[in-house]
């Protein structure tokens, strides 16, 4: 066994050239905090003091392929809980965290049935029922593997969310009072610049849309809650790209939502769509 110091020092002479000082520390501290089940102030106090740690070799091998250290560990934290994530499901963002704390804002003490569209680990509609456990959410992706990522998350968190396969694209969706999504949105385009460990790690389904139709998943979902919405009050609220903003609002005043607003994230980026159907 080696001191917690020692192992530092080595990850971080094999991570600070591969991710840049910052990045490397931020890997290093949740790679360490989830496998040593150690908090913040143990990293720090029991620094000098000899640790198990039979993962690190491997671990470090992993890292240096750039495989990200969610994916390595097997879990990701979003609102403080851990989710199982693999191959299968998108790695939750801090951008999507935000989305969940402006749908809590938004929408207090009502009754609502919510539907959570390309769902992944689950993150968004465990932590909604987590929080409002008297809502009724389903979580609903195309793929089976995702789902029943999804559905150990549910089970490990102790939520109460129906997770069921489906192809938005193709069938139909059951009722719902609100629309929540994260789909994907990023163009094709854009993969070359973004980071290897993304592009090659996490599934392009979830991630990518076709260049020629960026809207692609936001036209089919207004679509299915203008059929939904009747004499009643529909809300849906996405995640998008922030360089689709205006595009987005145009596309939601299309579709004849009589409420549209576009709000940023805390990098003050366009992120958010909230939009109402009926009064």
């Amino acid at each position: 066994m080696f001191t917690l110091s020692t192992y530092q020092q080595k990850a971080q002479e094999i991570l600070v050239p591969i991710y840049g000082d910052r990045e490397a520390l931020a890997v290093i501290k949740l790679w360490f905090k989830s496998r040593l089940r150690m908090s913040h102030i143990d990293l720090i106090m029991r620094r000098q003091g000899e640790v198990d740690f039979p993962s690190f070799d491997a671990d470090l091998a992993e890292l240096k392929a750039n495989t990200p250290v969610q994916l390595v560990l097997g879990e990701a934290f979003f609102l403080d809980n851990a989710f199982a994530v693999n191959q299968h499901t998108l790695i939750p963002r801090p951008e999507t965290e935000e989305l969940v704390a402006s749908i809590l804002e938004r929408f207090s003490n009502e009754d609502l049935k919510v539907i959570d569209v390309g769902t992944g680990s689950g993150c968004i509609a465990i932590a909604l029922q987590l929080a409002r456990p008297n809502w009724s959410i389903m979580g609903v992706d195309i793929h089976r593997q995702t789902i029943d990522a999804a559905k150990v998350n549910a089970e490990r968190l102790e939520a109460d969310v129906n997770f069921q396969v489906l192809d938005v694209l193709e069938e139909a969706l059951p009722e719902f009072d609100l629309l929540v999504s994260n789909p994907p949105y990023i163009p094709k385009s854009e993969a070359h610049v973004m980071d290897n460990n993304v592009v090659e790690y996490e599934p392009d389904t979830a991630l990518f849309v076709p260049d020629e139709d960026p809207l692609l998943f936001y036209r089919r979902l207004l679509e299915l809650a203008t059929e939904k919405k009747k004499d009643s009050t529909v809300y849906v609220v996405f995640e998008i790209h922030e360089d689709f903003g205006e595009q987005m609002i145009e596309l939601c005043a299309s579709f004849g939502c009589k409420e549209v607003n576009l709000l940023q994230d805390l990098q003050g980026k366009d992120r958010m769509i909230f939009a109402q159907y009926g009064d």
